[in-house]
């Protein structure tokens, strides 16, 4: 563990654990952790070769063409729109700091086998003590120097949940990035306020002490709760970039918890694809029910086989047997 002063006088802290029941311990009593080389680098490696099917590389971005810039926005799923222009420095939410979302089925099969890359799936069971667990958020976001500040001020997520978060082992949801990317200091790792948790004062502001900058290799996964303080960073370094993937769970039937839903684009070939390649607890991730579940019969496991060409459905025949 290292410490560099900051001009606000601050310690940032990069830490990052490999013990796994450690890491989840770290995530219980604290509210987040960064969890180095969860996914080993071959498996980020391997998936990352079709990430430039969806954005630009690097190299390509920062040769300056406005036809690649613009490729880039159009590809992205924007929620800028909900924030006002802001000054030039200084932390802030800028419209341009939500380019570069795009959400999940991709239409590279090897990103989405990663989505549910059983390591991360592991870890978050782990972490939040529970095994029945859905996925409610999946997204890719990549940021490239230069195309705004990304400084933002802290900052809780509370928009993942309609009512007061319930911050209780068995109640809690666990939010998380994958880094596709080596994710230095330079290149705008997240940066946590660290400080004791008081469940009963979650929204008061962030704690006074050390800030801890998350910075990791690729990977590496950074999950944390929604009552942790946090906020993005500016890219300084020239030609930088920085690609992350949102993978984050709760409690199967907290329906009060959302953010990503993936029944609108069910129909569409990336899922078809990815579902056919799945198991039944993978499908279950996004809800699917399980073998054995009162909602099957063999008339719906052969549909399950004619909507998914390819899918072993013997789990589900089995169950029925």
């Amino acid at each position: 563990m290292s410490t560099t002063d900051t001009a606000a006088g601050l310690g940032i802290t990069d830490l990052g654990l490999t013990d796994l029941e450690a890491a989840a311990q770290h995530w219980q009593e604290h509210g987040w952790v960064l969890v180095d080389g969860l996914v080993p680098t071959v498996d980020i490696d391997h998936a990352v070769e079709e990430l430039w099917d969806l954005y630009p590389h690097p190299d390509e971005f920062h040769a300056d063409d406005p036809a690649v810039r613009d490729r880039f926005v159009g590809s992205s799923f924007d929620q800028g729109h909900k924030f006002p222009p802001a000054e030039a420095e200084g932390a802030a939410f800028r419209p341009k700091q939500f380019l570069g979302h795009i959400l999940f089925p991709y239409t590279s099969p090897r990103l989405n086998r990663l989505q549910v890359h059983p390591s991360v799936t592991a870890f978050a069971r782990l972490a939040m003590g529970i095994d029945d667990i859905r996925i409610y958020q999946a997204r890719i976001w990549g940021k490239y120097t230069g195309v705004t500040n990304y400084e933002q001020p802290f900052h809780q997520d509370r928009n993942h949940n309609v009512v007061p978060d319930r911050l209780e082992p068995g109640w809690w949801n666990l939010e998380g990035f994958l880094y596709l990317s080596d994710v230095e200091p330079d290149v705008a790792p997240t940066e946590i306020a660290g400080g004791p948790v008081d469940s009963s004062r979650p929204y008061d502001g962030p704690p006074d002490g050390e800030r801890f900058s998350a910075a990791g290799g690729r990977g590496s996964y950074l999950a944390y709760r929604p009552d942790v303080w946090h906020r993005g960073v500016d890219l300084t370094r020239p030609g930088g970039s920085r690609f992350l993937m949102s993978a984050s769970f709760k409690p199967a039937g907290a329906d009060w918890m959302g953010y990503d839903n993936v029944q609108p684009v069910t129909v569409g070939q990336p899922w078809i694809s990815f579902a056919a390649t799945c198991t039944p607890e993978e499908l279950a991730l996004f809800g699917a029910p399980l073998p054995g579940h009162p909602y099957w019969t063999l008339e719906l496991v052969d549909a399950l086989e004619r909507r998914y060409p390819g899918i072993d459905a013997n789990p589900w025949r089995r169950a029925l047997a």
